[in-house]
């Protein structure tokens, strides 16, 4: 569970659905279309304004004189609640943005502090942090959690049915942390830990035959574990992460999770993440990103370790599908989102994107099916210092509709 507020499935979703939100889509980019008819080279000199500077206007408190030099900004998302079937998620988002070093050589870093919970079946607390020494000469970053789910999963491959759906319920402990040196340029190398330790697991299945996760036979006891080491690669030229208008990210990761390290079973993965940002504006924030990820195990893998719908590290994939809704032993994943101002001072925005999932199918091994999902979304500029804003995003997918309320761009 990260900063995302409320995900729903629709068994049966009405054809109305796609249509009304291909039509927001075409609006949002008409109404892109004529505003940046309207700009022009003033706009660079509009000033900028953000929720903290409305928040000051009409809300009266004490003002101390904050230093030029201030390098440190918080950004806050408050209780934020939806409920549907009786599934409700109060969550709390809060990001610290600094700078270790001078700006003209060092990259933003960034904390998110995650705690969350829908007061009955999942709760927990997540701290992700993506640090930037002096000069960029080292990044570091990892995801620290301690979380109980209850996880729903429906079977491997990208062609299950919403009839398999069960419960699992388990405790986990994450701790991950990464190192790596910069090698020359934007391009670092370093290595990595992964530990997951799930417990107290069991599922609510109660049909008379055995589950898909039973026949899976690996990791679907009581408790599992993974920990694992391996190298990363890193490129990274993107000055603020929060909120990307230009750059390259790339992202390689291997692991091997012996059992001498204490894993539960012998495995092995790679994790391969790359995203690409292009401004086209010098005016006003118009950037087109896109994002591609292959994410393949191999070995006797851990069922709650598998690849899965939003499972990934950012636990962003899939916009458009429930959490956990599709798994399988390998991911191939695309996205393309376009990124632009509404409001000429920067406060008001909107994204329209869409994206494609596919799972290997446990029999073939072999990407056969395509998950299609689309969106669009609002931007709300909470932070002008550090450039991030408050994102609320709907997408649909095959059957099913949800939406995103978070910190900072999605990827």
């Amino acid at each position: 569970m990260t900063n995302q507020v409320h995900k729903i499935s629709k068994k049966h979703s009405s054809r109305k659905g796609p249509l009304f939100f291909l039509l927001m889509i075409l609006l949002c980019l008409l109404s892109t279309r004529i505003f940046a008819q309207h700009q022009n080279a003033d706009t660079a000199n509009v000033k900028q304004k953000d929720l903290i500077d409305i928040f000051s206007k009409y809300i009266p408190f004490h003002k101390k004189k904050i230093p030029r030099e201030r390098k440190i900004f918080f950004s806050f998302l408050p209780l934020s609640g939806a409920s549907t079937n009786g599934n409700s998620f109060i969550v709390s988002s809060i990001n610290a943005t600094f700078l270790l070093g001078s700006p003209a050589n060092t990259n933003l870093s960034s904390i998110y502090f995650i705690p969350y919970t829908n007061l009955s079946t999942r709760f927990g607390f997540i701290i992700k942090p993506n640090v930037w020494l002096n000069k960029n000469g080292w990044n570091m970053n990892g995801d620290l959690r301690i979380i109980h789910n209850d996880v729903a999963t429906y079977g491997l491959g990208s062609n299950t049915s919403d009839e398999l759906g069960n419960n699992i319920s388990n405790d986990q402990i994450r701790i991950y942390v990464n190192a790596n040196k910069q090698v020359k340029g934007s391009f670092y190398i370093g290595l990595g830990y992964n530990l997951d330790r799930f417990y107290n697991i069991h599922e609510t299945w109660t049909l008379p035959y055995p589950s898909s996760f039973k026949k899976y036979g690996i990791g679907t006891g009581p408790a599992s574990t993974t920990s694992g080491l391996g190298p990363n690669f890193l490129f990274d030229n993107r000055p603020n992460p929060n909120n990307p208008i230009s750059g390259f990210y790339s992202s390689l990761s291997f692991r091997v999770n012996p059992g001498y390290l204490g894993s539960t079973s012998n495995w092995t993965s790679i994790y391969f993440d790359n995203r690409k940002y292009i401004s086209l504006s010098d005016h006003w924030h118009s950037v087109l990103a896109f994002w591609a990820v292959y994410w393949g195990t191999y070995g006797d893998v851990p069922y709650l370790d598998l690849p899965t719908t939003a499972g990934d590290v950012s636990e962003k994939i899939g916009r458009g599908y429930l959490r956990w809704r599709y798994r399988g032993k390998q991911l191939l994943y695309a996205e393309s989102e376009y990124r632009f101002d509404i409001s000429s001072n920067g406060l008001w925005g909107g994204v329209v994107f869409a994206n494609v999932q596919s799972f290997a199918e446990p029999q073939t091994n072999r990407f056969a099916y395509m998950l299609p999902a689309m969106g669009t979304g609002l931007r709300i500029k909470f932070n002008k210092k550090s450039n991030v804003n408050v994102a609320l995003d709907f997408a649909v997918g095959k059957d099913s509709f949800d939406w995103h309320l978070t910190l900072g761009e999605y990827f």
